[in-house]
């Protein structure tokens, strides 16, 4: 389920990865960006689903649909705009 005017495919009721919708202290819901740009796609996921998702040996890649430079040029963006927000 695409949630329409934000980046978002799934809501934070479900994990993507497990399909199962408690979490808690131990396990909880996070962002993980599928795409960084064109468009930006995000889907929520269990911290431990994430941990699956980039695992080196068997990550899942129909979730990592970027190159490494693309997150690299994402954090770097966000940074700067982290850095305007501060008042001196």
């Amino acid at each position: 389920m695409i949630i329409e005017g934000t980046p978002f495919v799934n809501t934070q009721e479900t994990c993507i990865v497990c399909h199962v919708g408690s979490s808690d202290d131990d396990n909880p819901m996070v962002r993980h960006h599928i795409r960084y740009y064109e468009p930006e796609t995000i889907a929520w996921v269990h911290s431990k689903c994430h941990q699956r998702i980039h695992d080196p040996e068997n990550p899942i890649t129909a979730l990592i649909q970027f190159e490494p430079a693309e997150k690299d040029r994402f954090d770097s963006e966000k940074k700067v705009l982290d850095d305007d927000d501060i008042i001196d």
